[in-house]
């Protein structure tokens, strides 16, 4: 490494962990956000289903035999029944579940609790033909498509028809590392945060200097751009690398989130991950000339991909023609690779592809965005 890229690269790290608001969306907001989505998704307490109930007005008895079978509902927490390895399952928040029960005056109020995602579902008592004496049909609303609103309502059968009928033993719980959504997710944003220190750190740099007349100064001396870019993904690289490895420790060490894998196949793809953007940041950042510009550049990549890339959910669930092409964004790339490591346990071998993959696109974006560059 020559001394200017050495000096230039040193000089842009120093600035870099100088700004209290790059070491925040680097460091501070990353953690932040894996801390709250794992913990708002990979809870070790006993599920809660929440359930609507519409008392009766005109009917008394009727209202208080409601009561009391919601009071028997929520009263204890319903075991699954038919479970075959049951002495084996070691997380007993698997297999049990609670019921929180809600009461409405009518129909209009729990609609509107139903709408703003109060409860799931909801119990309506109905008198039966056979008499005034009979105890109250119970009548469950809820949407279909709601897969929260179909297991509740699978999970009340249950419970109120599984004491009655003989069960077969014929489920059996997994345990096994790598299905829970934390470890769904964690290697999702791992590969987000890659992408947008990146963007961010690389692309905003450039743009910010050519706002301020720096590259203006720059281009007169015997510099090239290849070395005034490559100093800027350098010192990015650094802040990266320390980046992960820190959000990598915080997931193992809260959430349990193991590399199932090849420890040298997540630092291949970081390195890959971290060529591919640096790339693209030098080619939205090459010819913007103005703050608004560079933002809306960043931002379209930023989002288009975090939407579409399957960091949240995953993007199998768009139609089969659109998931063909999204699969080869180059988020949609890491992010798969990332979860290859942690969940299935691959190696180097496994992850080459994806990793050829983005070193070819960041090689081709950078060598495109250093021939179109501008100074000022």
């Amino acid at each position: 490494m020559n001394n200017a890229l050495f000096n230039l690269m040193l000089t842009q790290f120093r600035q870099y962990i100088r700004e209290p608001q790059i070491l925040f969306w680097s460091f501070g907001f990353p953690l932040l956000l894996v801390w709250l989505l794992g913990l708002s998704f990979s809870s070790q307490d006993i599920p809660e289903r929440r359930i609507g109930v519409v008392l009766p007005q005109d009917r008394a008895a009727a209202a208080a035999q409601v009561r009391q079978w919601s009071e028997q509902l929520s009263a204890n927490p319903h075991q699954l029944s038919g479970v075959i390895n049951l002495p084996e399952v070691k997380r007993q928040h698997l297999i049990k579940v609670t019921y929180r029960v809600s009461y409405y005056q009518n129909r209009d109020e729990v609609i509107l609790a139903l709408k703003r995602g109060d409860i799931q579902m909801f119990v309506e008592a109905t008198q039966p033909k056979e008499g005034d004496n009979a105890e109250p049909k119970r009548i469950y609303y809820l949407d279909p498509q709601d897969n929260e609103a179909m297991l509740s309502y699978y999970l009340l059968n249950e419970k109120e028809k599984g004491a009655q009928q003989p069960q077969d033993n014929n489920l059996s719980v997994l345990e096994t590392a790598g299905l829970r959504y934390v470890d769904f997710l964690v290697p999702g944003l791992l590969a987000m945060a890659i992408m947008e220190t990146c963007l961010i750190a690389v692309g905003w740099a450039l743009v910010e200097k050519r706002i301020t007349r720096v590259t203006r100064q720059m281009c007169i001396t015997p510099m090239r751009k290849s070395t005034f870019l490559l100093a800027h993904i350098g010192a990015c690289f650094l802040i990266n690398f320390i980046e992960i490895l820190i959000i990598n420790l915080f997931a193992r060490v809260y959430f349990d989130v193991e590399i199932q894998g090849s420890f040298n196949a997540f630092l291949l793809l970081l390195f890959a991950g971290n060529v591919c953007f640096s790339g693209m940041a030098v080619l939205a950042s090459s010819r913007a000339m103005k703050a608004q510009t560079a933002n809306g550049l960043l931002e379209v990549t930023i989002l288009i991909q975090v939407l579409l890339s399957g960091i949240f959910f995953s993007y199998k669930n768009f139609p089969h023609w659109m998931a063909s092409i999204i699969e080869y964004l180059p988020l949609t790339v890491l992010a798969d690779a990332m979860r290859k490591v942690f969940i299935e346990g691959a190696h180097v071998q496994l992850v080459m592809p994806a990793t050829l993959m983005l070193l070819g696109f960041g090689l081709i974006t950078f060598i495109i965005g250093m021939r179109i560059f501008r100074w000022y």
